[in-house]
């Protein structure tokens, strides 16, 4: 809602028009009474109140309200004066008077509403921010005939030093101006166009300019500098390639298998981030500044051209370099040898301990920016971090290397030795009797536990290194090839399984299921083996034996490693480890009831579900 003060009073022009009326009326009506009481000379005067405020008014109208009012007196005077002549002059004379009064009201008020508006809009021109310049239409040089404080301000000068001078040596962009030409000479005006203006001393200035055309050839253009916006939009873009950096270079860190990929990488990256043309990571040895591995990226003759110079300003560098601290330089001036311009580096720490650096080399004189250093330190720790994993990486690959290596050779030759061992017992055993046999009996079953312990390990070992790459097996075969490693107990087996998902591993389970029967059942067991299919995706095996059964508080612990049924009897305890990890291995499961519900001693049951395979 427009503010006014209280002595302002703003008349709609519905009102305007009706005080007009009213007071046109009240006059005629006075005029009249005038004439007819013979005040002729002056009731005339009158009709100047309604004249002048219709001429104030209505600028336009007025003039013909003045006229009108005019030919209705002589008229009046016609008809009531005829035929005296003096009375009809004087009516005319007065109804010119009218006019003229009128003319002067309409002129005196459009001048001061044109000073009212000169006023308003020098006022605006005068305090705006934004830079105006009235330029003359059609000339290449731009001559400048007008220019507001902001103007003076945008371009360095003062604007009275500005009068007269050609615009086009502010604005130096050939292009942007053809732009403007050609958007005036189609459209009458152009806005949103952005270009840089220079100021006096050099400095460029970027603005949007807008801009449209004037009578008498001449243009008023408008230009916002623009600085703080462009500078907004640096920072941003410089924060987003920073952010893209980062993620870009922790990706290839958590990406790489060995440091070796993972250094190209993120030197790769690093160096087109800062515009170096080298880029090189040093690995020290654990406890130590000497060097145990080196990574390079980019133009090598840097960095032995930095390593090969005697000059006294490159000495820190190199010590920054082999002692893993913290460095930014320019050296400013060149040195009649090629060498290094400019360059940083970077520690690499993990934890407290600096484990290497990273260093980045120009031939160019161009110092990285705060916000790439800061980029740099950000990124050092998380590259630390990076090379500490995969050397731990690297070292139990190459412990588990050994010590698989050490398991091939040690249970290659206790199986050797086991093998002779019960040749030579079972040759004893022959030439023994009585109580010296059963001992040679005692320790060929004691060779045979290591035996099976040598054997359980090595599954274990198999299931840890091997990928989960099932396929379709025979589970009937796998059952009977298993069932020939013990002919001498009675096994008892319907076939009719078909094929599952598993590996090569499949029939260690059955190994272990029959072996613990004929280990805790003895001679005498009896052993079951059967298979049904409950669903069309899963295949149910169930093997059972009359063996001494498992108490019911052991059972819930038989599938734990190095646990047992019976600790005077099992081994130690990995067996049903080895047949449970296999199951989940193929996605399916175990669990063991009593072979007669509510009776553990009449022998045990285990029931185990398969995948089919089609």
């Amino acid at each position: 809602m427009p503010l006014m003060s209280r002595s302002e009073v703003v008349l709609s022009p519905r009102m305007q028009v009706f005080l007009v009326i009213i007071a046109t009326l009240l006059v005629g009506i006075g005029y009249v009474t005038g004439t007819i009481l013979g005040l002729s000379a002056i009731t005339p005067l009158l009709f100047y109140f309604p004249i002048i405020l219709a001429a104030y008014w209505f600028p336009r109208q007025g003039v013909l309200f003045a006229v009108g009012i005019g030919i209705a007196e002589v008229f009046f005077v016609y008809l009531y004066h005829y035929p005296s002549l003096p009375d009809i002059t004087f009516a005319v004379t007065t109804a010119s008077f009218y006019v003229l009064v009128a003319i002067a009201v309409v002129i005196s008020s459009l001048s001061s509403g044109l000073k009212d508006r000169e006023a308003r809009y020098r006022g605006i021109f005068s305090s705006s921010e934004a830079a105006i310049f009235l330029v003359q239409n059609g000339d290449s040089e731009m001559r400048i005939e007008e220019v507001n404080p902001g103007g003076g301000t945008l371009l360095g000068c003062h604007p009275a030093d500005l009068r007269g001078e050609s615009l086009a040596l502010f604005w130096r962009d050939d292009l942007a101006r053809q732009t403007l030409f050609e958007s005036l000479k189609k459209d009458g005006s152009i806005s949103q166009l952005e270009s840089t203006m220079t100021r006096e001393n050099g400095e460029s200035v970027p603005v949007l300019i807008s801009g449209s055309l004037l009578p008498g050839r001449m243009m008023v253009l408008t230009m916002i500098d623009i600085s703080a916006r462009k500078a907004h939009e640096q920072e941003m873009e410089a924060r987003n390639q920073q952010l893209s950096i980062i993620n870009r270079v922790i990706a290839q860190a958590s990406a790489a298998t060995s440091v070796e990929d993972m250094g190209r990488g993120v030197l790769a990256n690093l160096t087109g981030y800062l515009g170096c043309e080298y880029g090189g990571i040093t690995l020290f040895r654990e406890g130590s500044s000497r060097p145990a591995a080196k990574v390079d990226y980019g133009d090598c003759s840097l960095y032995q051209s930095l390593m090969d110079s005697d000059d006294e300003s490159l000495a820190r560098v190199k010590g920054a370099i082999t002692g893993g601290k913290f460095l930014v330089w320019n050296r400013g001036s060149p040195l009649q040898c090629r060498s290094p311009e400019t360059g940083i580096v970077v520690p690499l720490q993990s934890g407290d301990e600096t484990i290497g650096v990273m260093y980045f080399l120009s031939w160019s004189g161009r110092p990285s920016s705060k916000d790439q250093q800061q980029t740099l330190e950000s990124l050092s720790r998380e590259i630390a971090t990076a090379v500490t994993r995969l050397l731990l990486s690297q070292r139990v690959s190459e412990t588990n290397q050994q010590v698989n290596l050490y398991l091939d050779i040690l249970m290659h030759d206790i199986n050797n030795a086991n093998l002779a061992s019960l040749w030579y017992g079972d040759l004893l055993q022959d030439m023994l009797s009585g109580e010296s046999r059963e001992i040679a009996g005692k320790m060929i079953e004691g060779i045979k536990k290591s035996r099976d312990i040598i054997r359980n390990l090595e599954t274990i070992r198999k299931i840890q290194v091997r990928k989960n790459e099932l396929k379709a097996v025979s589970l009937d075969d796998a059952i009977r090839k298993e069932m020939r490693l013990f002919p001498e107990a009675h096994i008892e087996f319907r076939e009719n399984a078909g094929r599952v998902w598993g590996d090569d591993l499949i029939g260690e389970i059955f190994n272990n299921l029959l072996g613990n029967s004929v280990k805790f059942g003895g001679r005498g067991v009896r052993i079951f083996i059967s298979s049904t299919t409950p669903d069309p995706e899963t295949v149910l095996v169930e093997v059972s034996d009359t063996g001494p059964g498992i108490p019911d508080d052991l059972k819930s612990v038989i599938f734990r490693r190095f646990s047992h049924a019976d600790r005077q009897n099992a081994g130690k305890g990995l067996g049903l480890y080895i047949v449970k990890t296999l199951l989940e291995r193929y996605g399916g499961t175990i669990s063991v009831t009593d072979r007669v519900p509510g009776d553990h001693t009449q022998g045990v049951s285990f029931r185990m579900t398969f995948r089919k395979a089609s």
